[in-house]
């Protein structure tokens, strides 16, 4: 009975890990230029995914030690019917600190 419970356990843990950890991907795109993307299952509200992303990009541009410029950031927009879901993305490019 208590491997019975351990396994179910385990199992559980694994597997909402699995349904609620989200990686988020800084893809290079040119130089010094990037995309981030991100999506959600749930519709958070308006901006929501957006400021996430831009504080991704912002944290991304301080460690290289280089100032933030957003070139374009979209979010969908209600209503999120068949394949459309809750989507954010950011193009950006990190500059040198005295430009």
């Amino acid at each position: 009975m208590k491997n019975r419970l351990f396994l179910l356990f385990i199992s559980l843990i694994t597997l909402s890990a699995c349904s609620t950890v989200q990686e988020v991907q800084i893809v290079q795109t040119g130089a010094n230029s990037y995309e981030i993307i991100k999506t959600d299952t749930y519709y958070s509200g308006p901006g929501v995914l957006q400021k996430e992303i831009r504080r991704k990009a912002l944290g991304f541009c301080h460690s290289l030690k280089k100032r933030l410029h957003i070139i374009s950031i979209h979010e969908t927009k209600p209503p999120f019917t068949g394949n459309k879901v809750p989507l954010a993305e950011i193009q950006f490019k990190c500059n040198d600190q005295k430009h």
